[in-house]
């Protein structure tokens, strides 16, 4: 696989253990609760609604009945679980990331938080105009 990736300038990153959660914030509080509910549909249309063909068979669902159970599923999902999400992955940019899960975080926060301010600086320094005190039109002669 990192021959594969490797190929097509793929670079692979790996989620430090116990990471997951504040690298992948819609994992947990919005993908889970769907997926749950989703499987709640499935095991209920299994349970209650499957059919068979004349040979026993199961028969797979009609799309519509698929369609049914996602939409149920999205449906169950609430909109503070998705503000949540959002705020806490710095998704929602109306919140500072200092408020983010991951910059909360015990030991990559400071660090993550330290490099953000540390490239604030440097562009503050960049766009410093530090030769406003020479004027445009002096009478200096430049010899090449």
């Amino acid at each position: 696989m990192k021959t594969f990736l490797h190929e097509r300038k793929i670079d692979q990153i790996m989620i430090p253990t116990g990471m997951t959660a504040y690298l992948q914030t819609l994992d947990i509080p919005i993908n889970k609760p769907f997926k749950d509910n989703l499987c709640k549909e499935i095991n209920d249309y299994i349970e209650n609604r499957m059919e068979r063909n004349q040979r026993g068979n199961f028969v797979k669902p009609k799309l519509q009945e698929v369609v049914t159970w996602v939409k149920n599923s999205w449906e169950k999902i609430t909109d503070s679980c998705i503000t949540n999400a959002l705020r806490a992955g710095y998704l929602d940019k109306k919140y500072s990331f200092k408020d983010s899960a991951i910059a909360k975080h015990e030991r990559f926060g400071p660090l993550i938080l330290k490099e953000m301010e540390s490239q604030e600086i440097h562009q503050e320094i960049q766009e410093l105009d530090c030769y406003d005190d020479v004027p445009e039109d002096d009478d200096m002669i430049v010899i090449e």
